[in-house]
């Protein structure tokens, strides 16, 4: 309303600017010489000493803080410093104005303060900022922003919205400041944007040029997410990759793969057949009968005799059938099979 009310003022000027000058237009005369300039300065003399309309532009409004609800008191501190820079105020009349700006308890609170306060635009700033600033801690907020990722949904100038408003709590709240807040806001982007390729991207982007901003650093992840990866099409990611048999031959991917990538990839199925081979030693014991106990004594295959082995025996060689022959005549019947003694 107020916009809409200084632009008609400024076509009513307009309008009454062009009115005089037509009327000057209208009462100089056409003859040259003297006669005329000393004509057109009477002319102007004349209009001079009418009441003429000038236009003033209204200074820059500032909007008052009460504390409770609104805009935040950063905010606020931010466009009521803009307002004083533009008025040129002194120090004492921009505590006067900063309190003037006021409204309820955070009013209230300044007013109740020593003088020494009230009359100290910085240490009334510091006051409202203590009372009205951010609530969570150091180590809190640090928390919040590097655990801080990209939602699925959420566009990438969101993501770097939130995690810019995140650092900018983390400098507020920081003891000493902090030196390399523009690094860790670019490295925490390019970390945890939600696309794989994207983020192998910014990261080689990185390296390759160290001193990139985060503003740089995003506008190119819109322009990439907007235009597609460098290089036009890329192939399959090497982290999914999927095989399908169908009777036919793997068609390999049309874009040349990373080296990088090749590696990892050369290392995970090193892995893979690791575990693999220990997965099947470990089914195979698993599935391999147990041995069978034996039936009987053991018996030396050299002299037939029980107790020892053959590589231990120093007695004579004796065939196998003399032995049984011996022990069928002296039990009384003939040889099974099933009963034979067990080998060693």
């Amino acid at each position: 309303m107020a916009q809409e009310q200084e632009l008609q003022e400024l076509r009513d000027l307009v309008a009454q600017l062009k009115a005089d000058n037509d009327k000057l237009k209208r009462q100089v005369p056409t003859h040259s010489g003297d006669g005329a300039t000393s004509s057109v300065s009477q002319t102007w003399s004349d209009v001079s000493k009418g009441e003429r309309l000038v236009f003033i532009p209204r200074d820059r409004k500032c909007p008052t803080f009460t504390g409770k609800s609104g805009m935040k008191v950063s905010e606020w501190i931010e466009e009521a410093e803009a307002c004083m820079r533009a008025r040129h105020l002194s120090v004492k009349d921009q505590a006067f104005f900063l309190f003037d700006h006021l409204e309820g308890e955070a009013r209230q609170e300044i007013k109740y303060r020593p003088a020494t306060d009230r009359n100290d635009p910085e240490k009334i700033k510091t006051i409202l900022q203590e009372l009205y600033g951010c609530s969570q801690s150091y180590v809190a907020l640090q928390e919040a922003f590097f655990s801080r990722k990209q939602q699925d949904g959420e566009s990438l100038l969101e993501f770097s919205l939130a995690l810019m408003s995140l650092m900018d709590k983390v400098k507020n709240q920081a003891p000493d400041g902090l030196v390399n807040a523009e690094v860790l806001l670019r490295d925490q982007f390019s970390e945890h944007v939600f696309e794989g390729g994207l983020r192998r991207e910014l990261k080689q982007l990185i390296r390759r040029q160290p001193t990139v901003t985060m503003l740089e650093l995003r506008a190119e992840a819109m322009r990439w997410e907007r235009e597609g990866m460098p290089g036009g099409a890329r192939g399959p990611s090497i982290h999914g990759v999927q095989y399908a048999v169908q009777g036919g031959r793997l068609s390999a991917p049309s874009s040349a793969v990373d080296p990088s990538e090749l590696a990892e990839l050369k290392d995970m199925l090193r892995r893979q057949q690791e575990q693999l081979n220990q997965l099947s030693q470990s089914v195979a014991l698993l599935q391999r009968p147990p041995p069978r106990p034996r039936s009987g004594p053991i018996i030396c295959r050299r002299c037939q005799q029980p107790g020892h082995f053959a590589q231990d025996c120093d007695g004579p060689r004796v065939p196998a059938h003399a032995q049984a022959s011996v022990a069928t005549h002296s039990r009384g019947h003939g040889p099974s099979p099933l009963g034979r003694p067990a080998e060693n």
